[in-house]
């Protein structure tokens, strides 16, 4: 196991500027456009002869509504601790804020599946979208072992993030051999599992 533990090497997630700066111009311009055309929708409907003064009671509060909920969303976005990078080394898959970890998954927190037989490590099966990995873990604030999507949220582009996913399959199958790899997570990855 010692020379497999030397020869894996972190890998930190690598950005696209380009195009993380395009979905946010896009996203801004939303935030932008449609507070500001539902101010210009309410004025167009109060200055409007036609309407019932009780249409445009309704009208001016579902506009209110909706002019609110852009800016909580707003609000919640920048109180959010933004992930800058994601570092997956021997020790796990680890959030990052500039230097300080937000959050990290260590591979000596996964935890066997608590029902006999099945595996430790799966893919999600989703007909709508992408498979997910998945693990297990205690959830304190619950009191026992669930599962968990493992998730690189970041709030810019990952060009390399099935590498990412990849490496912290590779070092759960180095340093937590006592765990069952779905037989689809190693295909996905292209991964087989170490002589035990």
């Amino acid at each position: 196991m010692s020379s497999q533990s030397n020869s894996f090497l972190p890998i930190e997630s690598k950005t696209s500027k380009g195009l993380t700066l395009l979905i946010k111009t896009v996203g801004r311009s939303f935030l932008i456009i449609t507070p500001l055309s539902v101010i210009i929708m309410a004025i167009l409907v109060l200055n409007a002869k036609e309407i019932s003064v009780e249409i445009k009671i309704v009208l001016i509060g579902l506009f209110t509504a909706i002019v609110s909920l852009f800016a909580w969303l707003v609000t919640q976005k920048i109180k959010k601790n933004t992930t800058t990078h994601i570092i997956v080394d021997e020790k796990g898959l680890h959030h990052y804020r500039n230097q300080d970890i937000l959050h990290s998954i260590p591979y000596a927190d996964l935890l066997p599946n608590p029902e006999n037989g099945k595996y430790d490590v799966f893919l999600t099966e989703y007909h709508e979208s992408a498979p997910s990995l998945c693990i297990y873990f205690f959830e304190p604030v619950l009191k026992k072992i669930i599962s968990k999507s493992v998730n690189l949220d970041i709030d810019l582009v990952i060009t390399n993030g099935n590498l990412l996913l990849k490496n912290f399959v590779k070092g759960i199958l180095i340093f937590r051999p006592d765990l069952k790899i779905a037989p689809n997570v190693l295909d996905l990855f292209r991964l087989e599992e170490f002589n035990k």
